[in-house]
């Protein structure tokens, strides 16, 4: 699904301006499907999920009180969201009808999407943060690839995690 709409965004720019849309439209349109795809993705409630929620609980960390708060501003977003993900963003669908569900969240006439865009922002903000306290807090003297181990190792010996594998390797059987 990915690969089509990157494809087609390369071919809506002609030299002879018989695009349908300008290319930073596009692009950008791309862009909030996909975002909007890993955003749903990481406070996804099933039981095979990554929630971020739950493996950060497994961590020391000062940001508990702000992903609690942001889930609960995202959780009225929850069901459009799953629709695109599954639908547009990662899986795809059969026809364009049933693409449109879950679409009205983009609606930039809303007032409704304008909250979800300020979700979006906020939570990147949120995950520059994490990510900035996560890299302070490890060994200095570390190269990159020792810091990439070191977070294998902790997010691979998380009790979730540990817990997920053990699931898959026995359902498959």
């Amino acid at each position: 699904m990915r690969f089509c709409y990157l494809a087609q965004m390369l071919f809506e720019y002609t030299p002879y301006g018989t695009n349908v849309l300008p290319i930073h439209l596009s692009r950008f349109g791309t862009m909030v499907f996909e975002t909007s795809s890993f955003l749903y993705s990481l406070f996804e409630d099933t039981e095979n999920s990554i929630n971020l929620l739950e493996i950060w609980q497994g961590f020391d960390h000062p940001f508990g009180d702000e992903l609690q708060k942001f889930a609960k501003k995202l959780e009225p977003f929850k069901d459009e969201l799953r629709l695109v993900r599954n639908r547009v963003g990662f899986h795809g669908s059969l026809n364009r009808s049933r693409e449109r569900a879950g679409l009205d969240i983009f609606d930039f006439e809303s007032p409704r999407a304008r909250e979800f865009a300020r979700l979006v922002r906020d939570m990147r903000s949120l995950s520059l943060k994490m990510i900035e306290w996560y890299i302070k807090r490890m060994n200095k003297a570390a190269r990159p690839s020792e810091i990439w181990q070191e977070f294998m190792t902790e997010l691979q010996s998380h009790p979730l995690i540990r817990h997920s594998k053990g699931k898959s390797r026995a359902g498959s059987n």
